[in-house]
């Protein structure tokens, strides 16, 4: 008896350190918030690739490529609003389970916690949806789906949340028949895959038109206020002989959520204006643009604003693109105090006349204050390229706010509060005297940033970047790094800068678990505001063990059922509900 005495505590405390084990192998090496970024993901291969996109709880769902010595997989985490990885999601996501060298990824929210997961293998395009459980969501092929072929390995879609729980996805798609003509293809999935609320399984194609040899150069697209889409795109008439092209048109066309032209509009969409012969082509531009010329992002009150571009030759072998700004109402009329000729915002020269690429394309953003950001790129001839975002009012005048980045991994997204976030990189170090050092970079409009550079020169330092905002003001920045950190990391940033310890959640948030014998696992939920909240109870392989949902108040325990007779071991609970989501560990011994 003296002698099973003196060993049950050594017992006990083998047990305890055990279940302490488990749960800092369950944990990354850096969690939460601090003067340091999160850990991702720990890896010594390139990720070459890497997308962020919000949890619609303030915290992202982070997608990057992992490279392997035949191609590379794709891989997901959850970040929470805290800075902890979601406990729930025990390691890294397969998004694909192919293994294959991909050209471009990208990611949009879903609206329910989860993400639509996009990316490219040279120039096929596909698309996944990653639920929030942390897993391929049902009826999505674990390889991915193929949604079509764009012209080249350059090209790049549009990819946008429906507000409905489904996606809409765009892109360039050549005429199989006759490959010099492109037509703008648009696809409407729901979450299980299928076609969404009434569109054809095979999409919509819009723009091209036989009839008089016109194909789509460039295209933009935006979710109108009514959850139809906002559609611009740029054509150019093919000669049938061999020679220069022959005049081009402007045209915008709003759709309803079922594809159809919206009332009042015809299926060919609204004139907006026409350019004569050449403009937007020079001989070393293919006839559909990589960069795309035009970009539409839908106001608040129905209409749209429209950025396009038409070029022209100089005497130096270059392209001047003249930029105009136009705004249109709900009819396609232009909006009450705007001239059908809009307004102009700038040239941009592209030496030598070569196509930029799809980084170099126009883009817009409304910023939530009834003005737009118009993005464009820039050229110098001893540093690298650039981009600038302008605000403009909604009568068409400039504001003196301009946000400006590397082209390289442009990322951008509004902050909520008519700001924006944006976001570049640079891989490796400088090799010349007019080169900067190699970098990660992020920056508010607000003035709050976070910045890391390193002199790295021929090192490849970094390998992609990735930004989403958080919907409360702030964002959370993700990057892959090769060099003093090997793997996947991020940091939030706040308009008062990058958050560095203080839990970013609205309110005074939390949630406590304690395990009391002969009653199970009880929760001690503190969330602000009223309404049912959901509490989930999970095990170290993610399973769900015991779920509840309760009108918790301050200082109200709730009990998980079923959970009295709980084997030992380490468990996690997520309690949702009133624009939070919680997330707390509890050590069941008996």
């Amino acid at each position: 008896m003296h002698s099973d005495m003196q060993h049950r505590p050594s017992i006990v405390l083998i047990v305890l350190l055990a279940l302490l084990a488990l749960v800092l192998l369950a944990r990354p090496a850096h969690s939460g918030w601090s003067v340091d970024p999160v850990e991702i993901h720990a890896t010594n291969a390139l990720c070459p690739l890497v997308a962020a996109t919000d949890d619609a709880h303030q915290g992202a769902i982070v997608v990057w490529q992992e490279n392997t010595a035949t191609g590379g997989f794709l891989r997901a985490r959850h970040v929470l609003a805290s800075g902890d990885l979601d406990p729930t999601w025990i390691a890294p996501a397969a998004v694909s389970n192919f293994d294959v060298a991909r050209s471009a990824l990208g990611a949009v929210r879903d609206g329910v916690g989860g993400a639509y997961v996009w990316w490219m293998e040279s120039n096929s395009l596909w698309l996944t949806r990653v639920s929030s459980a942390g897993a391929v969501a049902s009826g999505w092929p674990a390889r991915g789906r193929n949604l079509g072929q764009l012209p080249s390995r350059t090209a790049r879609p549009l990819v946008l949340t429906d507000r409905g729980g489904g996606v809409y996805v765009g892109w360039l798609n050549l005429a199989l028949a006759m490959p010099q003509f492109a037509s703008l293809r648009v696809h409407h999935l729901g979450p299980a895959g299928g076609a969404a609320g009434g569109w054809p399984t095979g999409g919509r194609s819009f723009g091209y038109d036989p009839a008089d040899n016109s194909t789509v150069v460039s295209f933009g697209m935006d979710i109108g206020t009514d959850g139809g889409l906002w559609l611009a795109w740029e054509t150019v008439r093919m000669p049938l002989e061999p020679g220069a092209y022959l005049d081009g048109e402007l045209r915008v066309h709003r759709t309803t959520t079922a594809g159809a032209p919206a009332p009042g509009w015809p299926i060919t969409g609204h004139l907006v204006s026409a350019y004569p012969a050449f403009m937007n082509f020079a001989p070393r531009w293919a006839p559909w643009a990589n960069a795309a010329l035009v970009a539409i992002a839908a106001d608040a009150e129905g209409g749209a604003y429209v950025l396009s571009a038409v070029g022209e030759s100089d005497p130096f072998y270059s392209v001047v693109f003249h930029q105009t700004l136009r705004r249109i109402d709900g009819t396609g009329a232009p909006s009450a105090g705007w001239a059908p000729e809009g307004v102009g915002v700038g040239n941009v020269v592209v030496p030598e006349g070569a196509d930029p690429g799809a980084a170099g394309s126009l883009r817009l953003l409304a910023d939530g204050r009834g003005g737009v950001y118009a993005g464009a790129p820039f050229y110098m001839l001893h540093s690298e390229p650039g981009f600038t975002f302008c605000q403009i009012d909604g009568a068409g005048l400039a504001l003196p706010v301009r946000l400006s980045a590397g082209q390289n991994g442009l990322e951008y997204a509004p902050d909520g509060t008519g700001g924006m976030f944006i976001a570049s990189f640079k891989p490796s170090g400088a090799t010349g005297p007019n080169e900067s050092d190699s970098y990660v970079w992020v920056s508010q409009s607000g003035g709050s940033y976070y910045v890391e550079s390193v002199r790295s020169y021929y090192s490849t330092r970094y390998g992609d970047i990735g930004l989403t905002a958080t919907g409360d003001g702030g964002a959370i920045f993700a990057w892959s790094q090769l060099i003093d950190r090997q793997g996947v990391y991020a940091v939030r940033l706040n308009p008062a800068g990058p958050v560095t310890g203080v839990n970013p959640g609205p309110g005074a948030a939390s949630l406590r678990l304690r395990f009391v014998r002969g009653q199970g696992v009880v929760a001690l939920p503190s969330l602000p505001g009223s309404g049912d909240i959901t509490l989930s109870l999970h095990d170290l392989a993610g399973r769900t063990v015991s779920s509840v949902r309760a009108c918790a108040v301050a200082g109200a325990d709730v009990a998980f059922p079923g959970t009295r007779d709980l084997p030992g071991g380490v468990y996690f609970a997520r309690a949702s509900g009133r624009g939070h989501e919680l997330h707390a560990r509890v050590i069941v011994i008996h």
